[in-house]
C-alpha cells in the first residue's frame, strides 16, 4: 500500500510538471509544421487555380460545345444535353476550390503577409481572393454570405451576385493598393520564392488584377450602368503582351506534378472535340477560310482519301480531316472508320505518361488563367458597343494575332502521326489578310469578336466563353451554326431551358446547407436555368 501511495504522488508530480504547452507539443510533426512561411503557402494555392477550372472545365466543355463525351449510356450525357448529374459532386469543383482547396489557405496566407509587413503578398492575396470570387459567382451565382464564410457556424446564408461583383472591385482596388506601397519587407526576391506565376512581379499581378476587373464590367454589357470606356481603360491596363499571360506551370514528370489535362492524368481520353468546335476553324463559319491554329489544337483524323488505317506512321498531313462530335452520340471506335475522332492526345487510347499529347492536352503544358489575347477581345468588344469600330478592329486584329503566338508556343513539333508543326509567318500573314478573318472596320462584326475569341479560349477558358454565351442569351447569329437541341432533347429537369448557372456543390451544400438553398430557390430540379444578375438589363 505504501508504495501504491508513492507512485501515485509520483505520478502526481508528473503530471503538475506538464503543461499545456507540452501537451501541444506532443503532436507537433517536424515534418508537416503548422506555421509555414507565406512562400510555402503560395505554389499551392496557384496550382489550385487551375485545377478548379480544369476539373471543371470537363462538364463547361460541354455548354460551350468544346467538346462532347464519347460514350453515351442508355440515358445519355446529361452535361451534353445542358443539365447536371443530380447528388453528385460532379461540376463542383470551382465551389471546392474556393472553399475549401485556396480557402483558408489563402486566409493564413495573408495574415502571414501582414503580421511580416509584407504588403506585395498582401496585395497578390487579395487579388486571387477576388478572382476566385469572380469565378465561383460566374460559375454557381450567389455565393456564402462574407460575414459567414470561413466562420464555425451550422449553416450559411448566401448573398446576391450583385454583391459578390462589388467585393470583387473592392478586393481588387485593395490588392492593386497593397502592391503600390513601398514601405514594410516588401522583397520581390522573397516573394519569387513562392509566387511561381509572376515570380514576384508586383506589376503582373496588378496588370492581371485589371484583367479581372475588365471582365468584371464587361460581363455586364446589358446593363444601364454599362461604360464600354471604362473597360477599354482596364484592358489597357492590363497584359500588354503574351509575356504577361497568367499560367499555371508543370513540371510534368511525376503524377503529382503532371497537367491534369496531360495524358499522364488520362482525364479526358472519353472526350471528343465537338462538331460546332471544328466548325469554327474549318471555313464553315468563316467562308472558306481555314485557321491555322486547327492543325495543331484540334486532333486530326486519316483523310478519307487516305488508304492507311490511322495508326500508321506519317500518313499524308494534307490528306488530315478534322471531325467533330456531335452532343450526346456516341463516337465512332471502328478502327477501319477513317474519320473517326481521336482523343485531346491525337490517340485512340488511354493516355499515359508516355504518350506525347497535344497542345495544351500535354503532360508539361502549362495551364493558362488570363491571356493578353483574351484581353484584347474584351477590348475590342468594348469598343465596338461604343461604336468606335477602328479601334474595335485594332483589338480583334491583336488578339487572334496573339491567339496565334500563343497556340505556337504551345505546339511541339512532330514527324510522326499526326505531323505537327509550327504555325508559319506566310501561314499567320495569309489568314489575317483574309477579308473573311479581318474585314474592313465597317464591316467588323460582334459574331467574328465573340467566335473568334471562342476559338482563341478554346479548351481552356471555357467558363469566360459561357459566361459570354450566357450575356448573349445564346444568341445563334453571334454563334453561327451552334445548336441547343442535342441528340435525345435538352435534359428533363431543364424543362425546355438553357443552362445559366450550375448548382453549389452536392456534398458541402445540398447535404449540409439544404435550408440555405432553399432561401434562393436551389431546390429546384430547374434552378441551374435561372438567368444570372450579370447577364439581365
Amino acid at each position: 500500500m505504501k508504495n501504491i501511495k508513492t507512485y501515485i504522488a509520483a505520478l502526481g508530480l508528473v503530471t503538475t510538471m506538464i503543461s499545456c504547452n507540452d501537451l501541444e507539443d506532443i503532436n507537433v510533426n517536424p515534418s508537416f509544421p503548422v506555421d509555414v512561411s507565406a512562400t510555402a503557402l503560395m505554389p499551392p494555392i496557384e496550382q489550385q487555380m487551375a485545377v478548379g477550372l480544369q476539373f471543371d472545365n470537363r462538364c463547361l466543355g460541354r455548354y460551350t460545345q468544346n467538346f462532347s463525351i464519347a460514350t453515351v449510356g442508355a440515358t445519355g450525357s446529361e452535361w451534353d444535353r445542358f443539365g447536371y448529374q443530380a447528388s453528385s459532386d460532379t461540376g463542383g469543383e470551382i465551389w471546392k476550390m474556393t472553399y475549401f482547396a485556396i480557402g483558408l489557405n489563402l486566409s493564413k496566407l495573408q495574415e502571414k503577409a501582414i503580421a511580416e509587413q509584407r504588403h506585395d503578398i498582401t496585395g497578390i492575396s487579395k487579388i486571387i481572393r477576388a478572382w476566385t470570387w469572380q469565378v465561383a459567382t460566374d460559375y454557381h451565382s450567389e455565393l456564402i454570405d462574407f460575414d459567414q464564410v470561413f466562420t464555425q457556424r451550422l449553416s450559411f446564408d448566401y448573398v446576391s451576385q450583385e454583391k459578390v461583383y462589388a467585393e470583387v472591385v473592392r478586393l481588387l482596388n485593395d490588392g492593386m493598393t497593397d502592391l503600390a506601397r513601398t514601405d514594410g519587407n516588401i522583397s520581390q526576391t522573397y516573394t519569387a520564392g513562392g509566387d511561381k506565376m509572376y515570380g514576384g512581379d508586383r506589376s503582373k499581378w496588378v496588370k492581371f488584377a485589371y484583367g479581372v476587373l475588365a471582365r468584371n464590367l464587361n460581363n455586364q454589357i446589358n446593363k444601364a450602368t454599362y461604360d464600354p470606356n471604362k473597360v477599354i481603360e482596364y484592358c489597357d491596363k492590363s497584359l500588354a503582351s503574351n509575356a504577361d499571360n497568367a499560367v499555371t506551370k508543370y513540371n510534368g514528370t511525376v503524377s503529382a506534378d503532371i497537367n491534369f489535362y496531360g495524358p499522364g492524368r488520362n482525364n479526358f481520353n472519353t472526350f471528343r472535340q465537338s462538331d460546332f468546335a471544328v466548325r469554327t476553324m474549318n471555313g464553315v463559319i468563316f467562308n472558306g477560310a481555314v485557321d491555322p491554329r486547327m492543325a495543331r489544337v484540334l486532333a486530326p483524323s486519316v483523310g478519307l482519301s487516305e488508304t492507311a488505317p490511322a495508326s500508321a506512321a506519317n500518313p499524308d498531313p494534307s490528306k488530315y480531316t478534322f471531325n467533330g462530335n456531335p452532343l450526346n452520340t456516341t463516337a465512332s471506335t471502328v478502327a477501319t472508320n477513317l474519320s473517326r475522332i481521336p482523343n485531346f492526345y491525337g490517340t485512340y487510347a488511354a493516355g499515359t505518361i508516355s504518350t506525347p499529347g497535344r497542345y495544351l492536352f500535354r503532360d508539361k503544358a502549362n495551364f493558362p488563367i488570363m491571356t493578353y489575347s483574351e484581353i484584347q477581345f474584351i477590348k475590342a468588344e468594348a469598343a465596338f458597343i461604343k461604336g468606335d469600330k477602328a479601334m474595335a478592329l485594332e483589338a480583334y486584329k491583336k488578339g487572334i494575332d496573339a491567339s496565334i503566338d500563343f497556340v505556337n508556343s504551345n505546339t511541339v513539333v512532330s514527324t510522326t502521326f499526326p505531323i505537327t508543326s509550327t504555325i508559319t509567318a506566310a501561314e499567320k500573314a495569309a489568314f489575317l489578310a483574309n477579308v473573311n478573318i479581318v474585314p474592313a472596320a465597317a464591316n467588323l462584326t460582334i459574331a467574328q469578336i465573340m467566335l473568334q475569341k471562342y476559338v482563341a479560349l478554346y479548351g481552356f477558358g471555357l467558363l469566360e466563353t459561357w459566361t459570354d454565351m450566357r450575356k448573349y442569351h445564346y444568341n445563334t447569329d453571334i454563334y453561327k451554326t451552334m445548336t441547343f437541341t442535342p441528340n435525345g432533347g435538352l435534359f428533363v429537369d431543364n424543362n425546355g431551358k438553357l443552362p445559366y448557372r450550375v448548382r453549389p456543390r452536392f456534398n458541402s451544400e445540398y447535404v449540409w446547407n439544404f435550408d440555405a438553398l432553399k432561401a434562393i430557390g436551389a431546390d429546384k430540379v430547374d434552378y441551374h436555368t435561372e438567368e444570372m444578375w450579370f447577364s439581365k438589363p
